[in-house]
């Protein structure tokens, strides 16, 4: 298991709206009050979410640019830093913290995805080349970190935020998303793409991805927004578009196609909005 997460990671490459403020690597953006999104050059979203005594860091990225001294110009509060999952476009910058959040069935592919090798080699497919000399800054301390586990249920207090953690298997066994329920924002990580792959090695079947969703939608009374890992906020109702993609591709009424990317090939089948990269094999 840990030498096929080594070779994925070689693979990688609604509320107030603040204007974008661009810093040497990253992009910051208020996207709802005390909510800020950190994008990590166009390939991944980091969310930052500051409650009245701490702050929450919602995955770390790549792992290839001093993240931590980003979040420090946003907030001064003590911080909680949680992974959705443990890819390495998602949890790559966890060396530059002391403690993580993980669900425990993510825990060793995060690990390996922070060794210097492998997050070097993950930028280099993700930005084509364009890795930044901070890769060496916090040299030495891949392993320097401790994981703690969650489960589904777990909340986390940082002051006037309560966030809840919603276990989400399917594009990793141990998939969370945040729920913000009192300023009804759902962090999703890559759950809720425009585009979800469910086809790499490590996914779980997509029956299991199908009750995930069917899960949250029956939750769609607490949320408004959507904050997903890649691309642009979605309103709640995507999930059901979501739902009914996957129906359609467990039914076999989904005319799929092709489709072929860096980490193998695969079928997509697409309903409105919601694309879902899938393996025939695994359904």
């Amino acid at each position: 298991m840990i030498i096929l997460v080594i070779l994925f990671c070689s693979f990688f490459r609604g509320g107030a709206q603040s204007q974008p403020l661009t810093t040497s690597w990253f992009t910051v953006k208020e996207v709802s009050p005390k909510v800020w999104a950190i994008d990590d050059r166009k390939a991944v979203n980091i969310y930052l979410v500051e409650g009245s005594d701490s702050a929450m860091v919602i995955d770390t990225g790549m792992g290839v640019a001093d993240l931590l001294a980003q979040v420090m110009k946003l907030t001064s509060k003590p911080l909680i830093v949680v992974n959705t999952h443990g890819h390495p476009d998602h949890a790559g910058a966890n060396y530059q913290f002391d403690k993580i959040y993980i669900h425990a069935a993510d825990s060793v592919d995060a690990r390996a995805c922070n060794l210097k090798a492998s997050r070097e080699s993950a930028a280099k497919n993700m930005l084509r080349g364009a890795v930044p000399d901070d890769i060496d800054l916090f040299k030495g301390r891949e392993n320097h970190f401790r994981f703690i586990g969650v489960r589904n249920g777990h909340i986390f207090n940082l002051g006037n935020r309560q966030i809840e953690v919603i276990e989400t298997p399917g594009h990793t066994p141990g998939s969370i998303c945040l729920l913000d329920k009192e300023n009804r924002l759902l962090f999703t990580g890559d759950n809720d793409n425009t585009l979800v792959w469910l086809f790499l090695p490590n996914c779980s079947p997509l029956s299991v991805y199908y009750k995930t969703l069917q899960s949250l939608s029956r939750r769609i009374g607490e949320y408004n927004t959507l904050y997903p890992g890649h691309g642009v906020p979605e309103k709640s109702d995507f999930i059901m578009e979501q739902v009914e993609c996957v129906k359609s591709i467990l039914d076999h009424t989904c005319a799929s196609e092709p489709y072929d990317t860096f980490a193998g090939k695969a079928r997509i089948c697409k309903y409105k909005s919601a694309s879902v990269a899938f393996n025939p094999d695994n359904l």
